[in-house]
């Protein structure tokens, strides 16, 4: 691999590895305090990626208007999905897990007949190349790492510097105990559901783009996602993040040195590796 080529697809690495960490902090956020594993997540973002296609490329839309309108429809979505599906199963992991797989395979189903059975494709947003390092990269990709950077340090403000998010580190680490300091844990798990939703709306907002858009267009992040969330540790929002950025580079550093499938099954030996040697992930603790 020539330097050049190492460059480019370091950059890109970087674009696909902000994807992944929006994925994976929206799941690892939900984990953290419910304890559920949200196999939706990978429907809605290809319901984000559908939401640019018509709000922005058919109806005219500007598109971060588009992009935002995209994360608070999913995002009530998710509210509403708190409300209608985890809440009245009062929170029992196995059933939740069983809903959510069946809300998955509803939406993908109903992904056909409702955007027709032809890819779809999102008109570039950002024209043009830049010159990093000595590469031109295209500004497509170099401007999903930025947006993904606010999303991350607003979730990390939010999280750290407001009550509703002291209320979420609560239930995190006592439901019972945040609970009985007057927190309403069911409002705080209805946020927490809407902005893991909007976090995955904006991965499929981002990517519309640069892929074409169909209704299973979420499998593969989704996979991804779960890979992440284990190997940065079960509920971790820095290994989340850490765990984003090095499956991103192996993806785009890997594929561009030995081909796509390579690629693919090293990010599975890497994280067996890992766990043989820290079962818990890079940030995770024992229970």
């Amino acid at each position: 691999m020539t330097p050049a080529l190492f460059v480019q697809s370091t950059v890109i690495g970087l674009s696909i590895g902000s994807i992944y960490i929006l994925m994976a902090l929206g799941l690892t956020l939900m984990f953290g305090m419910m304890h559920i594993i949200n196999f939706a997540h990978g429907a809605v973002y290809m319901l984000g990626a559908f939401v640019i296609y018509y709000v922005f490329f058919q109806w005219g839309a500007p598109y971060f208007a588009a992009f935002v309108v995209a994360m608070l429809l999913l995002g009530a979505f998710g509210y509403l999905v708190e409300r209608s599906i985890y809440r009245p199963i009062k929170g029992g992991i196995e059933p939740t897990l069983v809903a959510l797989l069946a809300l998955t395979t509803l939406l993908q189903a109903a992904g056909y007949p409702v955007f027709g059975t032809l890819d779809k494709h999102v008109p570039p947003v950002f024209s043009g190349t830049r010159n990093v390092l000595g590469v031109m990269i295209s500004v497509e990709r170099l401007m999903i790492i930025p947006i993904a950077g606010v999303l991350v340090v607003s979730l990390y403000l939010f999280i750290n510097r407001t009550r509703m998010g002291a209320a979420m580190r609560a239930i995190e680490q006592d439901k019972e105990a945040a609970a009985l300091q007057g927190v309403n844990v069911n409002v705080v798990n209805g946020l927490a559901f809407a902005v893991g939703f909007a976090l995955a709306a904006a991965a499929g907002a981002l990517m519309a783009p640069i892929f074409k858009l169909d209704p299973m267009m979420g499998e593969q992040p989704l996979l991804k996602a779960f890979i992440i969330i284990i190997l940065g540790g079960l509920g971790s929002i820095p290994g989340a993040i850490l765990g984003g950025l090095i499956l991103g580079l192996i993806d785009s550093i890997v594929a561009t040195a030995l081909g796509a499938e390579p690629a693919f099954l090293l990010s599975f030996v890497f994280i067996i590796l890992l766990l043989l040697f820290r079962p818990t992930g890079l940030f995770g603790h024992a229970p």
